[in-house]
């Protein structure tokens, strides 16, 4: 077996909720050893399922599998001086510690980066929090709802006469959960060439206004505010999501799929024309200007709609491909499961767990050549607790 890239680091994962557990997660997947400390009734994700038949289960639940694939679980009472102890004597061969604490919960039991930087001067603490450990906001609670918000994503995101939204689950965790995992990752190469570790800061509201695409260079820029657009994106539009035969399709026939003044062949049809089979439609004012098309978009989905109601979603999405418009279906999580492209790509991986059965995971977000990314099952609450001197009774 070849090695793994990160085999040679050991990741003590402190956190809890999403963002530090991901972040832990892709540490322990490239071959780290990740040792997940829990407290003694376990990670609370253990009680937020899902589960199967919806019974609560510590072991069963769906989103701490998926979160903690290939650690080892230990459980200690870091309010008890014998749990801070034995915790300190793991971080004498640590690499990383992965923690989500607030700044005082931490100090107040002596694992502040502060506190241990002295005793462990190699040691990369990654700490991830709602605002980061600095500023007004730093004592703040917060989650993914509310980073989103704070970011501003939500202000652009829906129809412009009701309230901003967001996507469904808990994305500015993930976003951020990467983030401090190319953190801990630039450290640790610091830590190389300069034999001293550091504090990486990590704030879910940063994070995911790191996403928020291009809308503060543009009040920078223009002092102007972008307004929500329905499920538009403005410029080049169409770029929309549109109901089709059997299910619903993203519309981005962009710079290809209409002509451009001064870019367009003479006598050349616009993909979007071809794809509508009707060349005839070159003529229209609506395939002439991207303006029109954004002051008239009414009129554009009246003139598409029809032709999308007639075509299946696979259907369009080969049409489009063909012509080089990057069309794409909606997909259900069944039809994401079931894609062909993504199981010919080894994504999808089932893993056996002695609780919770044989279960299909989403797998790595990146391929390597030398070293592939694996994935082993979660552990169970306190499972190695005697390979590290952890007591059972905590």
């Amino acid at each position: 077996m070849a090695k793994e890239a990160l085999s040679d680091l050991r990741v003590l994962d402190l956190s809890q909720g999403i963002a530090g557990p991901y972040c832990a997660k892709l540490f322990a997947d490239l071959g780290a050893e990740v040792i997940k400390i829990e407290p003694p009734d376990g990670d609370r994700s253990r009680s937020m399922g899902p589960f199967p038949n919806d019974e609560p289960h510590a072991e069963k639940s769906g989103l701490f599998l998926h979160l903690n694939t290939g650690k080892k679980s230990v459980t200690l009472d870091l309010g008890q001086s014998s749990g801070q102890a034995l915790l300190k004597k793991l971080l004498e061969n640590a690499d990383v510690l992965v923690e989500s604490d607030s700044s005082a919960d931490v100090a107040k039991h002596g694992l502040s980066y502060s506190d241990l930087k002295s005793d462990f001067p190699n040691l990369v603490c990654v700490s991830i929090t709602p605002f980061g450990l600095t500023g007004p906001y730093k004592g703040y609670g917060g989650n993914s709802l509310t980073a989103m918000a704070m970011s501003t994503i939500m202000y652009n995101t829906g129809d412009p006469d009701r309230e901003p939204l967001t996507t469904g689950g808990a994305p500015a965790e993930y976003i951020a959960g990467i983030h401090a995992w190319i953190g801990a990752l630039a450290a640790l190469a610091y830590r190389e060439s300069e034999s001293r570790g550091q504090q990486v800061d990590v704030s879910l509201a940063d994070a995911a206004a790191c996403a928020d695409e291009y809308n503060a260079a543009m009040y920078g820029f223009q002092g102007a505010i972008r307004r929500r657009f329905y499920s538009r994106h403005v410029f080049g539009y169409p770029m929309d999501i549109m109901a089709c035969k059997d299910g619903h399709i993203v519309v981005i026939p962009g710079a290809a799929g209409f002509p451009q003044r001064g870019l367009t062949v003479e006598g050349a049809v616009s993909p979007m024309a071809l794809l509508m089979g009707n060349p005839e439609l070159d003529q229209n004012p609506l395939f002439q200007s991207g303006q029109e098309r954004m002051i008239r978009w009414r009129e554009v989905d009246e003139l598409i709609q029809p032709w999308l109601d007639e075509h299946s979603k696979d259907e369009i999405v080969e049409m489009a491909q063909a012509l080089r418009m990057p069309f794409a279906h909606v997909p259900t999580v069944k039809d994401l499961v079931e894609s062909e492209h993504l199981q010919s790509r080894g994504f999808f991986q089932t893993i056996d767990h002695p609780e919770a059965g044989e279960l299909r995971y989403a797998g790595h977000p990146f391929r390597m050549s030398e070293t592939p990314p694996r994935m082993s099952r979660a552990p169970l609450l306190g499972e190695h607790n005697d390979e590290f001197g952890a007591p059972d009774d905590v």
